[in-house]
C-alpha cells in the first residue's frame, strides 16, 4: 500500500520486527539550516574582530614599523662580468655533444661559481683592482650565477658606488681566469667577446652600473601588512578560544552545546522594594 508524506514531513520508513512493523522517523537536516549555522559564526567571528580591532590596528602598526627598519633605503648599485666555461671548439665528430660532456660542463660550472665566490679570489681581485675592502664583505656583496642550459656564468657584485661595484666585478673575473690559467695554462688568448680557448674566459667585462637596483621596501611593507594582520587574527582567535566566559545566549548555546530556554536579566544592585514592605513595623 502506498503512502504519501506530507511535504516538509521527515520520511516514514517501516521496518519489520516479527509480526508488528516499527516506524522510523528519518529527519532531515536543510540546508538552508547549514548555510544559517555558517553566516551565524561568520557574524560572531566578525563581531569578535571589530571588538578587538585595537589589537589588530597596533599590530600591523608595529609589522610595518620593522619592515621599514630592516630595509635598506640607500641606493646600492650591480655591476655584472659573464665568464664562459669550455673548450675553444666543438668537435661533433668526437662525441662533444654527448651527455657525459654536458654533464660534465654543468658540474664544472657550478664548481667554478663556487670557487669565484670564495675569499682566496676575491683577496686576489682586491689585489688587482686596489679597491679599499675586505675579502669577507666582498664575498658577501658578491653573487655567482650560472645560465640555466649555456655555459655561461655570472658574477655579479653589489656595492653603493658603481664604480667600486664595477671594478669588482671585473676583478674577480679578472682574478678566476689568471687562476685557471695558472692551473690549466692556454697557448692562446682571444679578445672579450670571443670564443675561449682556456677552460675559462672573460666573454664580458662588467660595464659601469646606472641605475640602482630596487630596495624593495614597498614589497616588504606589503608583506608586513599580510604577516601583521594574520597575526593578530590568529591572537584575537586564540584569545577567544581560551575565554570560557558567557557574555550572551549564543555563547551559552555555543559552549554547553544545548537550546536557550530563557535569560533571567541582571538587575544588579537596584532591587525594587517588595509591595507593602514600608507597612507594619
Amino acid at each position: 500500500m502506498a503512502r504519501t508524506v506530507a511535504p516538509g514531513h521527515p520520511p516514514v520508513t517501516e521496518r519489520p520486527t516479527g509480526s508488528s512493523r516499527v516506524r522510523l522517523s528519518v529527519p532531515r537536516v536543510g540546508v538552508g539550516g547549514r548555510q544559517g549555522d555558517a553566516g551565524l559564526e561568520l557574524r560572531r567571528y566578525l563581531a569578535l574582530l571589530r571588538r578587538r580591532w585595537l589589537l589588530i590596528v597596533l599590530t600591523v602598526i608595529v609589522a610595518l614599523a620593522v619592515g621599514y627598519q630592516v630595509t635598506p633605503r640607500a641606493d646600492r648599485y650591480t655591476a655584472r662580468s659573464t665568464l664562459y666555461i669550455g673548450s675553444r671548439t666543438i668537435d661533433t665528430e668526437q662525441a662533444d655533444l654527448s651527455g657525459d660532456r654536458a654533464l660534465a660542463l654543468d658540474r664544472l660550472v657550478v664548481t667554478f661559481s663556487v670557487m669565484i665566490d670564495s675569499q682566496p679570489t676575491a683577496a686576489r681581485a682586491i689585489d688587482l683592482t686596489g679597491v679599499d675592502t675586505s675579502p669577507e664583505r666582498l664575498v658577501s656583496n658578491t653573487t655567482t650565477e650560472p645560465e640555466p642550459a649555456t655555459q655561461l656564468l655570472y658574477i655579479d657584485v653589489v656595492d653603493a658606488d658603481p664604480a667600486r661595484a664595477q671594478a669588482l666585478a671585473n676583478g674577480l673575473a679578472d682574478a678566476f681566469v689568471e687562476a685557471v690559467q695558472d692551473f690549466e695554462p692556454g697557448s692562446v688568448t682571444g679578445g672579450e667577446g670571443d670564443v675561449p680557448v682556456l677552460p675559462a674566459y672573460i666573454f664580458e667585462r662588467a660595464r659601469l652600473p646606472t641605475v640602482p637596483e630596487s630596495s624593495g621596501l614597498v614589497k616588504n611593507l606589503l608583506f608586513a601588512v599580510v604577516l601583521g594582520a594574520g597575526l593578530a587574527v590568529a591572537v584575537v582567535l586564540l584569545l577567544d578560544y581560551l575565554d570560557l566566559s558567557i557574555r550572551t545566549p549564543d555563547d551559552a548555546e555555543r559552549l554547553i552545546e544545548l537550546p536557550v530556554l530563557g535569560v533571567i536579566p541582571s538587575l544588579g544592585t537596584a532591587v525594587p522594594a517588595a509591595a507593602g514592605g514600608g507597612r507594619g513595623r
